[in-house]
């Protein structure tokens, strides 16, 4: 009775296991899919584009995990990893597409120079 118990714990267990290791798998292939649909491009593009975000987001909790760094030097790894992540994606999507997938916050902008305004 202990044997046929143990056994159904087990495989309880690993039925639960295996059903949180395939959540991430199914919440990836929605954000593939996603952008994919997003993008209007094809699911290879949609792919490195999620990788590439993805990265980004690794890099990012390793920053913040890291506590020998104030947060001015944060700031400036946080730009570079930026800088970094947007000149990739500059590389795979055109502008229409990267302005879909950027931030508003995290584009260059070229501002222009305000020829209202004096020196005196």
């Amino acid at each position: 009775m202990k044997r046929i118990i143990t056994a159904i714990v087990l495989l309880m267990a690993i039925g639960i296991g295996k059903g949180y290791g395939q959540q991430a798998d199914s919440v990836k292939r929605q954000r593939i899919g996603y952008i994919r649909s997003l993008l209007k491009a094809d699911s290879v593009t949609a792919v490195k584009v999620s990788d590439i975000q993805d990265n980004y987001k690794q890099a990012l909790k390793l920053l913040i995990s890291d506590g020998s760094l104030n947060d001015q030097q944060k700031r400036r790894v946080i730009d570079s990893l930026m800088d970094v992540k947007n000149r990739q994606l500059e590389d795979l999507l055109p502008e229409a597409q990267r302005n879909l997938v950027i931030p508003t916050t995290e584009r260059k902008q070229t501002w222009k120079r305000d020829t209202t305004f004096r020196r005196n």
